[in-house]
């Protein structure tokens, strides 16, 4: 199953004003929040979250998660802000979910599942 998160408030406005695809998804949640505030809820509804690559909202779903307690995954050498996830931990407190870091997208969702317990 496949969840999307939109900004937007209806089918229209997510087409329209975001320019958003509508394939590949079993299912569009319409937040109504727009792009930042749509984060808050994607990472809320999740059990853990994956990190590839990414750009500036890539840098803020990660953030929600940390501060949620959220297990991360990230892989590594995906480039992008995932690897600058380690030197953003340096320099914050430790009180955020358990990241961890693996270049074997295999080996990181099994060990994402092991954290979860599954």
């Amino acid at each position: 199953m496949t969840v999307g998160f939109s900004p937007a408030s209806n089918l229209k406005e997510h087409i329209e004003n975001y320019k958003f695809p509508t394939e590949g998804f079993t299912m569009l949640v319409y937040t109504g929040f727009g792009l930042k505030g749509r984060n808050v809820v994607m990472i809320r509804s999740c059990d853990a979250i994956v990190l590839i690559s990414g750009r500036i909202g890539t840098l803020n779903e990660f953030t929600i998660a940390y501060d949620e307690k959220k297990p991360v995954g990230v892989l590594e050498n995906s480039g992008g802000v995932s690897g600058r996830i380690k030197g953003i931990l340096e320099d914050v407190d430790k009180k955020g979910g358990e990241v961890i870091f693996n270049s074997d997208p295999k080996l990181l969702l099994k060990e994402l599942m092991e954290s979860l317990g599954i």
